[in-house]
C-alpha cells in the first residue's frame, strides 16, 4: 500500500514537472514568436518609410498606413511563404474586392510582391527592387491615398513582401 501511494506520487509530481515544463517551452515559443512578430512589423512599418521617402524626394504625398491593408498583405505574404498561392498576385481581384468593402469610394488598387532570401537592409532590397521595376515603380509613384505592407519570413529565412495600394475619394 505504501509502494502504491508513493508511486502515485511520484506519477504526480512527474505530471506536474511535464506541465511545468511543457508550459515554460511553449512561453519560450511563444516568446520567440512574439519577438519574430515583432520584427516583421518594424521591417513592414521600415519598408513603408521607405517607400514615402522616395514619395516624397519626388514631390507626391504620402501613402497613409492602414491596417486592415496591411493585414490583406500581410495574409497574402504568408500565403505565398507557405506554398498556399504562387509567388505572385494570385488572388488580386479577391483582394480588391474585399477592399472596396472598406474603402467608399474606392475607384482603384495596385500590389506589389518581393522575394528574397536572408539578407542584410532586406527593406532597402525590396523597395529598391521595386524602384527598378517600371511596373512595380508605377504603383508607388501611383496616385493612391492608403496603403499597407505585409511580410512574411518563412523557417529557412526567406521574406516575402506584399504592398498593396488604394485610391479612394
Amino acid at each position: 500500500m505504501i509502494l502504491r501511494r508513493s508511486f502515485f506520487r511520484l506519477l504526480a509530481v512527474a505530471a506536474i514537472w511535464i506541465t511545468v515544463s511543457a508550459g515554460m517551452t511553449i512561453s519560450v515559443a511563444a516568446d520567440e514568436l512574439g519577438q519574430a512578430q515583432e520584427l516583421s512589423r518594424a521591417l513592414e512599418h521600415q519598408t513603408f518609410d521607405l517607400i514615402n521617402r522616395y514619395r516624397a524626394d519626388e514631390s507626391l504625398p504620402p501613402l497613409i498606413w492602414n491596417s486592415a491593408v496591411a493585414d490583406m498583405a500581410r495574409r497574402h505574404s504568408a500565403d505565398m511563404a507557405t506554398g498556399e498561392v504562387a509567388f505572385g498576385h494570385g488572388g488580386f481581384n479577391d483582394r480588391m474586392e474585399t477592399l472596396r468593402g472598406l474603402f467608399a469610394g474606392m475607384s482603384g488598387g495596385g500590389e506589389n510582391v518581393f522575394y528574397t532570401d536572408d539578407r542584410p537592409e532586406v527593406a532597402r532590397v525590396a523597395v529598391d527592387s521595386w524602384l527598378h521595376s517600371p511596373p512595380h515603380l508605377h504603383n508607388i509613384r501611383g496616385d493612391f491615398q492608403y496603403s499597407g505592407l505585409g511580410l512574411w519570413r518563412r523557417s529557412d529565412g526567406a521574406y516575402f513582401f506584399t504592398q498593396i495600394f488604394v485610391r479612394a475619394r
